[in-house]
């Protein structure tokens, strides 16, 4: 990960339960200008829900406002097949 890179660790269960920790770590990454790519890791995501979903695709709004990208690595198992139903590779990159 290089200074242009911020990292959003997620836990097992991404989740509703997860959306006021996942929003302040997102302000957090926006407040850090030196960041252009934001990077999501799924590497301990067992369960993803439809929120899941909905909190990275607010993240990518609010990313493109700032003229960030979102990036999602390491996901695999159910939820990488989870994203890519979810069609979100044409939304953001999926690495």
């Amino acid at each position: 990960m290089s200074e242009q890179q911020a990292l959003l660790k997620l836990p097992e269960r991404f989740d509703f339960s997860f959306h006021k920790t996942f929003y302040s770590l997102s302000q957090d990454i926006f407040r850090q200008a030196q960041s252009s790519e934001i990077l999501v890791d799924f590497a301990n995501v067992q369960y993803l829900d439809s929120s899941a979903l909905g909190m990275i695709v607010m993240l990518q709004k609010k990313a493109a406002e700032s003229g960030r990208k979102v990036v999602l690595i390491n996901a695999r198992g159910n939820a990488a097949e989870i994203l890519e139903i979810a069609n979100m590779g044409k939304l953001v990159q999926i690495r």
